[in-house]
C-alpha cells in the first residue's frame, strides 16, 4: 500500500476499506505511508487508526510531523497522543507549536504531565536542562549488584532506558554510572561503587545543549547524566535524543547559511506562504546590499566605455573572489563548530589565509592573464591578472574574518556564510577591478 492508494480511497470516501488496509500493514510501512501523505490526508488516515497504534505511530514521528498533526486535530484527540510521550519529547513538541496552542493543551493535561513539562520549560531554551528527560535509572552506591538487579525487575522504565544506570549518594549527588552488562557479569555481593566509572561525565542544567551532545558523542554512551548546580542528579539525555538534536541543529544551520528564516515544518508540508515569508526578508536585504555593486559600475562608466573588453572579465573576477571567500568561511565555521579554532586564533589564521590566498591568486592570475592578452592585449592582461590576485586575497580574508566577527558579536557564525560573504566580496571586487583598470590604463 502506498500514499497514492490512500489518497484514492480518501477521494472515493471508502474510509472503512482504508481503515482495514491501514490496520493490515506493519508499523514501518505505515510510517512510510504517513510520511508520503500531505497534511490533510495524513490527519484523515491517522484518525482511522485504533488508539494504541496511533500512539505508537505518533511517538515515532519527527517533531515537525507531530506539530503538523496536533495543529489539525481537536484537543481531546491531541491529549491522548501527547500524554504518553516522554516529558522531554512533549517539551520539544510544545516548542514547535504556537504559544496559544501550547497554553491550551497544558491546561487540559493531567497535573503530573503538566508539571513535568513546566519543569523543563523553567530552563533556558538551548540548555541541557530544557532537553533532559526525568526518566532514568539511579541507584545508591552502597547497594550490591544483587540488590540493583532485583530492583530492575520492579522498575517501570523501558529496557532501553536501563542500559546505563546512574550512581548517587544519599543526597542524590552524582557519583558516576555503571553499565547493565557490568552488573550482569559482576559477583552478586559486589558493591556498585566498585564498578562505577565516569564521575566527571555529566552535563549541568544550564550548560548549552551542544556541549552535552558533544560529550555524549565523545564518550559513546547511551545516556548522559544532567545535574544541578550542587551536583545533584536531576535528569538525563539519551543518545537517540542527541542524534535528533544534531539533525535539528544541522537543518537550522543550513537554513541560516543560505539566509533562510527557520522553517518550522517539513519542507514538503510547508505552505507556499510559509516558504515565501521565510525567504523574502534576506533576499530583500541582499538586493539592497548588492546595489553598491551597481553604484561601483556606474562610477566607472568612462573606464568601461574606453575599454569595453573589461566587461567580459567582470563576472569571472567577482565570482572568483566570492567563491574564495565562501571556501574560507566554510572552513573556519567548521573549525569553530568542532572547537579546533577559537577567537584567540584569529591573527594566526589571518596570516596563514593571506599567504594561501596570495598563492591561489597568483595561480589563477597566470591562467586568466592569457585570456586577457587574447581578448584585449597587454594592458587588459595586466589589469585582469593583478585584480585576480587582489580579489582572491580580499575575498578569502573577508570569508575568514567574518565568522570571527560574528562570534565576537554573539551572533551564530553560520549566518556569515555564503550569501553575505559573496555579496561583500562582489562589491569589493567591482571597486578593485575598475580602480585597477583606471590606474594601470591611465583612464
Amino acid at each position: 500500500m502506498d500514499a497514492k492508494e490512500v489518497q484514492r480511497l480518501i477521494e472515493d470516501r471508502r474510509l472503512d476499506e482504508l481503515r482495514a488496509r491501514l490496520a493490515s500493514i506493519d508499523g514501518r510501512a505505515l510510517r512510510d505511508v504517513m510520511d508520503a501523505l500531505g497534511p490533510v490526508d495524513r490527519v484523515i488516515a491517522f484518525r482511522l487508526l485504533d488508539k494504541d497504534r496511533a500512539i505508537d505511530l505518533f511517538d515515532g514521528l519527527d517533531v515537525d510531523r507531530q506539530a503538523s498533526l496536533v495543529s489539525s486535530m481537536e484537543d481531546p484527540e491531541v491529549i491522548g497522543l501527547i500524554e504518553p510521550l516522554d516529558p522531554d519529547d512533549r517539551a520539544r513538541l510544545f516548542e514547535e507549536l504556537p504559544a496559544k496552542v501550547t497554553k491550551r493543551l497544558l491546561a487540559s493535561m493531567s497535573p503530573q504531565a503538566r508539571d513535568s513539562v513546566n519543569l523543563l520549560f523553567g530552563y533556558p531554551e538551548g540548555s541541557a536542562g530544557r532537553v533532559m528527560s526525568p526518566r532514568y535509572m539511579a541507584v545508591r552506591g552502597d547497594r550490591t549488584v544483587n540488590e540493583v538487579l532485583s530492583g530492575l525487575h520492579r522498575s517501570s522504565l523501558r529496557p532501553d532506558e536501563m542500559e546505563s544506570i546512574f550512581v548517587i549518594d544519599q543526597e542524590r549527588h552524582y557519583l558516576g554510572y555503571v553499565r547493565l552488562g557490568q552488573l550482569i557479569k559482576a559477583k552478586p555481593e559486589t558493591a556498585v561503587t566498585e564498578l562505577t566509572r565516569g564521575r566527571d561525565v555529566f552535563a549541568r542544567t544550564f550548560d548549552p545543549r551542544a556541549e552535552a551532545i558533544d560529550l555524549i558523542m565523545e564518550q559513546d554512551i547511551p545516556v548522559i547524566a544532567v545535574v544541578d548546580n550542587e551536583g545533584r542528579l536531576v535528569g538525563a539525555i539519551t543518545f537517540d535524543d542527541a542524534l535528533d538534536m544534531v539533525e535539528e541543529d544541522t537543518t537550522a544551520e543550513f537554513h541560516r547559511s543560505a539566509f533562510v528564516s527557520t522553517v518550522r515544518t517539513n519542507i514538503k508540508d510547508a505552505s507556499i506562504k510559509m516558504l515565501y515569508r521565510a525567504r523574502l526578508p534576506w533576499l530583500l536585504l541582499l538586493v539592497f546590499v548588492n546595489i553598491f555593486s551597481g553604484a561601483g559600475i556606474a562610477m566607472y562608466e568612462e573606464t568601461i566605455a574606453a575599454a569595453i573588453a573589461l566587461v567580459f572579465f567582470l563576472p569571472l573576477l567577482i565570482d572568483t573572489g566570492g567563491n574564495a571567500g565562501t571556501q574560507s568561511s566554510t572552513l573556519v565555521i567548521r573549525a569553530m563548530a568542532t572547537g579546533d579554532v577559537g577567537a584567540k586564533d584569529w591573527l594566526r589564521m589571518f596570516g596563514r589565509e593571506a599567504l594561501i590566498a596570495f598563492l591561489l591568486g597568483l595561480t589563477l592570475a597566470f591562467a586568466v592573464s592569457l585570456l586577457g592578452w587574447a581578448r584585449g592585449g597587454l594592458d587588459i592582461a595586466l589589469v585582469v591578472s593583478s585584480t585576480m590576485v587582489i580579489v582572491v586575497v580580499v575575498g578569502s580574508l573577508i570569508g575568514m574574518s567574518l565568522p570571527f566577527l560574528m562570534a565576537r558579536l554573539k551572533i551564530d557564525p553560520a549566518t556569515a556564510s555564503a550569501p553575505l560573504v559573496t555579496s561583500i566580496a562582489d562589491i569589493s571586487g567591482v571597486f578593485i577591478y575598475f580602480a585597477m583598470a583606471t590606474w594601470i590604463m591611465g583612464l
